[in-house]
């Protein structure tokens, strides 16, 4: 097919919508963020609450999480997220969410359990907050932290292998360097230890591994900064070049199979209808680029990525919540026999533009499509914007011919109950017969499908175990911050008749919160205290780390249907150091602490009274017995990615050898089994 046709413009045809009676949005809205935080790996059981929801569902692969989403790794689970920039790795018995996830800020609610936080890249806008029981942590540069929290002792770790951060509570700031950790416990009165590193244990085992894995990653070569999701790319296909498009990836995928039909529909504000794909690769082939046919087979095709002095000129993409054009009307789905309304969607091919649902500035349209795909007529951006989001054209039909139409199984439909209830598509949608394609050509595209959500479609269970809750404290708890976050989200009962009225698109949030009742308005996120104005201070620093963290149950091995990480090396349990007194909130006027012995003997004396005790949990892993040296070489990383800090973290060692991973499936895993039960 020549080139010329697959980049054909798309002639105004994402402007049939009838706007003006559709938006309930504010003239100057604020464009939603360009960046989300993608749930790509889990194992045990794992739940999610989504913003405004209330109710915990089973988590699924590639669900999109953003400001107000929480998070349950229980006892047996563990847990994975990928930011543009950085990756979550959650342990065990952990509850952590977003109160904040914007473009350059990301604001993270920790309450229980552990986690570890890589930072790959921190531009000098960007910023990273965790916020724990005892005090706000801010990441000052790029490196890897370790975060542990024990709710019954209300006590928090906080582990700086690389990079620096800055601890804030209680009336005090204090810098935690490379190679530091701290013990913090108490809120007005923070209380806190300084040491030096503990050793790793099995979960950073686990978490290093997965890092390794990552730079070995091929496939960030070929795409623009920012993408999320390329990590699973290389174990399900292959890049190739393609004339006209360039570098394709080809999924391996059985015969017959198509984009955006294995999967479900979620409503997710602010976007509105938002794909989740079943395959383990499926994220950001769903929310970047372009899909076309060629060669005989579907391929993707990532935004542009010009060259320029050896290095990335296109800026970071933008996220879409799913790059199709929809249709629906007319009759449609009873032509189908689908049994009532239908709505059908067509992925958009290479050149043409996405129209999103909700309210947007002339620049953030612009650059969600050139980061996108190439556009051959960029004037073209500039009149579908002025129609679509300016003049509100009303009532326009245009018959226009998606690339992808001629393609096999590329349009698919299902009944709009279905739809509203995020049902998986296999359980209602059919793939559109080619005959009956033309009458797909006479139907209304619309920019969204007019069809409001239910509350189901916000936490899709079908055929879902029970999801596994977090104890009532874990999300109860109070954290301190050093920003003040923003509102709640807006519970889902309370926008329902706005949804229904503007025939699924997303509503004014500001507006919405003005017309609940007050008293039926959620309160000023209740579990959250700002941190009150701070003076520095120097924490001394001891030879040795503070007590140790709590530790949670191991998870058991991961299933077959995800992909294996390499195993945490065996190691024997170290004994426990002997808690030593914290250190007050006036440091300066302490004298120096003695050394500690090279092994500390029991204690022999109680705590000073005015000390809250440090919480004693089991014994933590002693480090491998042969540790990896430092002067190994580095990990070969992609040449695409971002260049490194003026003051980078030591060479990432080579990962210990593992086993080539088996063939994974192309559907989304089932969840596990009753006979995976959490240890007592």
């Amino acid at each position: 097919m020549a080139t010329s046709k697959i980049l054909k413009p798309l002639k105004y045809l994402l402007l049939t919508a009838t706007f003006s009676s559709l938006f309930v949005l504010a003239c100057h809205a604020q464009d939603p963020p360009t960046r989300v935080a993608d749930l790509n790996y889990v194992t045990g059981n794992v739940s999610i609450q989504p913003a405004g929801a209330g109710d915990w569902a089973p988590a699924d692969v590639n669900r999109p999480f953003t400001t107000g989403d929480n998070l349950w790794a229980d006892t047996d689970g563990r847990a994975e997220l990928h930011l543009n920039n950085a990756v979550l790795r959650v342990g065990p018995q952990s509850s952590l969410g977003f109160l904040n996830l914007a473009d350059n800020f990301a604001q993270i609610r920790f309450t229980q359990g552990e986690f570890f936080l890589r930072v790959r890249h921190m531009g000098d806008d960007d910023s990273f907050e965790v916020d724990t029981p005892n005090a706000a942590v801010t990441i000052l540069r790029d490196g890897e932290y370790r975060f542990n929290a024990d709710p019954d002792a209300v006590t928090s770790w906080v582990v700086v292998r690389h990079g620096e951060a800055e601890v804030t509570g209680g009336g005090q700031a204090f810098t935690l360097r490379a190679g530091n950790s701290a013990q913090l416990s108490g809120t007005d009165q923070l209380a806190y230890d300084v040491g030096t590193l503990p050793p790793p244990d099995g979960f950073e085992g686990w978490a290093e591994d997965r890092d390794a894995r990552e730079a070995r990653s091929p496939s960030a070569r070929y795409l623009p900064p920012g993408v999320i999701g390329y990590e699973e790319l290389d174990s399900y296909g292959n890049w190739r070049d393609t004339p006209g498009y360039g570098a394709v990836w080809y999924p391996t995928v059985a015969a017959g199979w198509a984009p955006y039909h294995d999967g479900h529909w979620a409503w997710i504000d602010p976007w509105g209808w938002t794909w989740v794909d079943d395959a383990a690769w499926g994220f950001a082939p769903s929310h970047y680029g372009r899909w076309a046919y060629a060669n005989g087979g579907w391929g993707w095709v990532p935004g542009p990525m010009a060259i320029v002095a050896g290095g990335p000129a296109v800026g970071a993409v933008v996220y879409a919540p799913a790059l199709v054009a929809f249709f629906g009307g007319g009759g449609f789905g009873a032509s189908l026999s689908i049994g009532g309304p239908a709505v059908g969607w067509v992925p958009l091919g290479p050149g043409e533009l996405y129209a999103p649902t909700y309210q947007v500035s002339q620049n953030y349209f612009r650059t969600m499509n050139v980061s996108n795909t190439t556009i051959v007529n960029t004037v073209n951006i500039t009149n579908v914007y002025t129609n679509v989001y300016v003049n509100k054209t009303a009532n326009v039909t245009v018959n226009q011919h998606f690339a992808n139409m001629a393609a096999p199984n590329a349009v698919t439909a299902m009944p709009q109950n279905s739809f509203a209830s995020g049902r998986p598509v296999k359980q209602g949608g059919i793939f559109v017969p080619k005959a009956q394609v033309a009458q797909v050509q006479a139907a209304n595209f619309t920019v969204a499908p007019t069809v409001a959500p239910v509350k189901q479609a916000l936490t899709p269970s079908v055929g879902a175990q029970p999801a596994r809750q977090p104890p009532a404290r874990a999300m109860s708890m109070q954290v301190v911050a050093k920003k003040t976050p923003p509102p709640p989200p807006v519970p889902f009962a309370a926008k329902q008749a706005a949804l229904q009225q503007n025939l699924g698109r997303p509503v004014n949030m500001q507006a919405i919160r003005q017309s609940v009742p007050a008293a039926s308005r959620p309160a000023a996120v209740p579990a959250v205290r700002v941190a009150p104005p701070s003076h520095p201070v120097t924490p001394q620093v001891h030879t040795a780390p503070p007590a140790p963290p709590a530790r949670a149950a191991t998870p058991p091995a991961t299933p077959a249907n995800r992909p294996p990480a390499t195993p945490a090396p065996q190691s024997t349990p170290a004994p426990q150091s002997t808690p030593r007194t914290v250190q007050p909130a006036t440091p300066a006027s302490r004298p120096p602490a003695a050394q500690p012995p090279a092994r500390p003997a029991p204690e022999s004396a109680p705590r000073p009274e005015n000390r809250p005790p440090a919480a004693q949990p089991p014994a933590r892993p002693a480090p491998e017995s042969n540790p990896r040296p430092e002067n190994r070489p580095p990990a070969a990383t992609p040449p695409a990615r971002p260049a490194p800090e003026s003051n980078p973290r030591p060479a990432q060692p080579t990962p210990r050898p593992e086993q080539k991973p088996p063939a994974k499936p192309t559907q989304k895993p089932k969840k596990e089994t009753d006979k995976e039960k959490p240890k007592e």
